[in-house]
């Protein structure tokens, strides 16, 4: 027996939250609908609550910072799922900076424990930067970091953090 477009919206949402433009999408791969069974499947699921961008968008960068993801990463994986920007900006908004903070020194918290045997200082630094860079921090919120972590580690300042990174050139996410 073949399930109607909104049927098979309902099963994948069954599954996980799914944006807008992921449900389109999965149902439009499916073959067995017409733009207009989905338009339909889609208008009815969002009247109805199942389908909501915006509590995706918040719930999902909640999430991903409290995993030890930046605001920069946040922002790259939602809109890869197709979030909206204004539904994308009122998540980043949600994150404070102390959040943003927190889990920062977490991810450098995880990463500095291999970087221990190392003896190079400099080097265990631009590993460190590397690392929170890719979860998606900003390098001002790096630099910072990595001198709290590493003044922890080693019962010093991170004296030529700057001199180290300040002609690197980054990427806004």
């Amino acid at each position: 027996m073949a399930k109607n477009a909104l049927e098979k919206a309902m099963d994948f949402l069954a599954i996980r939250p799914l944006t807008e433009r992921e449900l389109r999408s999965k149902l439009q791969l499916s073959g067995r609908y017409s733009l207009e069974d989905i338009d339909e499947a889609v208008s009815l699921c969002r009247t109805r609550g199942y389908l909501n961008d915006e509590l995706l968008a918040a719930d999902a960068a909640q999430f991903l910072n409290s995993g030890g993801r930046g605001s920069g990463m946040i922002r790259k994986k939602l809109r890869a799922r197709g979030v909206p920007d204004s539904a994308l900006a009122q998540a980043l908004e949600a994150i404070s900076p102390e959040a943003e903070l927190e889990a920062a020194r977490n991810a450098a918290d995880g990463k500095i424990r291999l970087l221990i045997r190392g003896k190079d200082m400099r080097k265990k630094k631009e590993k460190l930067f590397r690392f929170l860079i890719s979860r998606g921090f900003a390098p001002d919120l790096c630099g910072r970091v990595i001198r709290e972590k590493l003044a922890e580690q080693q019962n010093c300042t991170a004296d030529g953090f700057e001199e180290t990174f300040s002609d690197r050139e980054t990427t806004d996410f």
